[in-house]
């Protein structure tokens, strides 16, 4: 098999958007495509207790995405993470139960027209005397990064959910979900907040201001509540509200999920600017965290995939800090 010659069809299938790539030799990017037809988009109309109609507009979306290459390319494995195996998506994958090995030989097979369409499973802590978590799509970002995450560590990746996971080896030992993003949303967009906010503007001192207000004992929605006089008074811009708001829930974040062994060695992964203040809110407590930038969602997928027996390639190239 030459460089160029496709090994695999890998999809990152989200909530609000789908990432699709065509792959060759030791999981080289031969071709990628982004599109938002994610779970909202594709179930957009369908009637929650119509699984025929829900599976068949999937179908419909994985042909609109990988069609050409699937007939350029007759038998080419296809493999597939995210909320595409939830309970709303094409078939529910389940998930499996941590701690668990990132290896994920499980995969589940979903027919289609031109083949088989594997699915990776999430990962999930059972609910008892404290609420479960569980986490779908992240598991292969962390199979991407295995080669760099040597020892106990915790690898956080900031989103609109962002997990915390703690990570012995290849197996997850633990994880913790924070809807900080989310939260943030919300008070941008709607509430006292949102007629307060104008256009946003970068303002790390602003940023770094909501760290120090985030850090005080009054309690998150006290400190939250405090950015509305700060901009009455004159000394918040109305712009830069959003990066106070973001610097006041990150120091809540970090001080409710960074334990004491997380001093050790903590990873980041995720976009630059998120990254980026993660990175302060754990600065601000001492940590230095390892900043992964480049794409591990891709490299995740093929690695499981091989795994998997789906190709039989190892990756040529690993994730730098």
């Amino acid at each position: 098999m030459t460089d160029t010659e496709p090994a695999l069809v890998a999809l990152d299938w989200g909530t609000s958007g789908q990432r699709a790539w065509l792959l060759g030799t030791g999981g080289r990017v031969l071709d990628g495509r982004r599109s938002k037809r994610g779970l909202l988009a594709v179930t957009e109309g369908i009637d929650p207790g119509d699984p025929a109609a829900r599976a068949a507009a999937y179908e419909t979306a994985f042909r609109q995405a990988c069609g050409d290459w699937l007939t350029a390319h007759p038998g080419l494995p296809a493999i597939a993470c995210g909320m595409v195996g939830s309970a709303q998506g094409w078939t529910d994958t389940g998930y499996r139960a941590v701690p668990s090995t990132l290896d994920f030989t499980g995969l589940v097979p979903v027919p289609h027209r031109d083949g088989v369409l594997h699915l990776v499973p999430g990962l999930r802590i059972p609910s008892g005397d404290r609420p479960g978590d569980v986490l779908r799509g992240e598991e292969t970002q962390l199979a991407g990064m295995l080669d760099v995450l040597t020892g106990p560590c915790t690898v956080v990746l900031p989103g609109t959910h962002t997990k915390w996971v703690r990570v012995e080896g290849d197996t997850v030992t633990g994880f913790a979900t924070s809807m900080s993003g989310e939260l943030h949303g919300l008070l941008t967009k709607h509430g006292i907040f949102a007629r307060t906010a104008a256009e946003p503007v970068r303002d790390d001192a602003a940023f770094e201001r909501g760290l120090a207000a985030g850090r005080r004992s009054r309690g998150l929605a006290a400190e939250l509540f405090g950015a509305r006089p700060l901009v009455l008074d004159g000394a918040l811009a109305p712009a830069s509200l959003p990066d106070y708001l973001s610097g006041v829930l990150l120091a809540d974040e970090v001080a409710h999920q960074l334990s004491t062994s997380d001093t050790e060695r903590v990873v980041l992964c995720g976009t630059a600017d998120l990254c980026r203040r993660y990175a302060a809110a754990l600065a601000d407590r001492g940590v230095a965290a390892v900043v992964l930038t480049e794409e591990t969602t891709v490299r995740g997928l093929w690695r499981i995939a091989t795994a998997a027996g789906l190709v039989h390639h190892t990756p040529e190239r690993t994730p730098q800090p």
